[in-house]
């Protein structure tokens, strides 16, 4: 009996494999063409407000069927205990202020900031993310700037 060698061309030794690392799909809903969900239609809700005036609600128009407020209806202001905290929240929360160390004191809607900064740029983000705090009326500036 031969020896493989002696008929081959190449020996084994020059013959280079490749490993395979593609992975190998073995899911079968991979092959199925995915459709799309059906949902039944469905009929919008209407309601009649007091005129008599017909609207769709909910989805297909404005949805809003409740009364508007009247413009003079006061707002609800947070009290200052709480402007506070989320002054506090949304310095801690804004990236350019995240660092720095401040107290906040709050009387009735202004908010006083103290604490070192340690350039202009600093008190200007510090100042304008307090300010952007709804319910603040104003912002004062009591930082300590470096000398």
């Amino acid at each position: 009996m031969k020896d493989r060698r002696d008929t081959d061309d190449i020996a084994d030794s020059e013959i280079e494999l490749e490993p395979f690392n593609e992975p190998v799909e073995t899911d079968p809903t991979e092959a199925v063409e995915e459709a799309e969900p059906y949902f039944p239609p469905t009929d919008p809700v209407v309601r009649t407000d007091h005129a008599g005036e017909t609207r769709i609600a909910s989805g297909f128009g404005s949805g809003d069927t409740r009364p508007e407020a009247p413009a003079s209806a006061v707002t609800n202001t947070p009290s200052d205990e709480a402007l506070e905290d989320l002054v506090h929240r949304a310095l801690r929360l804004d990236a350019s202020t995240a660092h720095l160390h401040l107290k906040v004191g709050v009387s009735q809607a202004v908010v006083r900031l103290q604490g070192p900064i340690e350039d202009e740029a600093d008190a200007e983000n510090a100042l304008a993310v307090a300010g952007d705090v709804p319910g603040v009326a104003e912002v004062i500036d009591e930082l300590t700037r470096p000398e």
